[in-house]
């Protein structure tokens, strides 16, 4: 498995993955951070530090859950979030025929 401890790089990384995903460039992050049009680039350049306020803050604009956020792998995201959609979506009697059927195989 990939390491999962991040780096403040990869952190900032992860926050331009999303964004350009959502489609929002640094300028209306920052705006909508309620900051000035370059607050968002000063804090992708260092110039400013990103606190734990903000990052959630950044999240819920993007709205991108932590979980997703600091998922390990985000070359396979996409493909987990499908699957992990799938399986939300199953009764808990079809989790449960599922888990039973894992269960025997396990056993053999």
């Amino acid at each position: 498995m990939k390491d999962i401890n991040l780096t403040k790089e990869e952190i900032l990384n992860r926050i331009g993955y999303f964004r350009n995903k959502k489609n929002i460039s640094a300028y209306q992050l920052g705006l909508s951070l309620g900051h000035s049009k370059t607050y968002f680039y000063r804090i992708e350049s260092g110039e400013i530090q990103l606190t734990i306020d903000t990052l959630l803050e950044t999240l819920e604009i993007l709205e991108v859950t932590t979980f997703e956020f600091f998922y390990p792998d985000l070359s396979k995201y996409e493909t987990d979030l499908s699957f992990f959609n799938k399986i939300n979506r199953l009764t808990n009697d079809e989790k449960e025929t599922i888990l039973a059927i894992l269960n025997i195989k396990n056993k053999n």
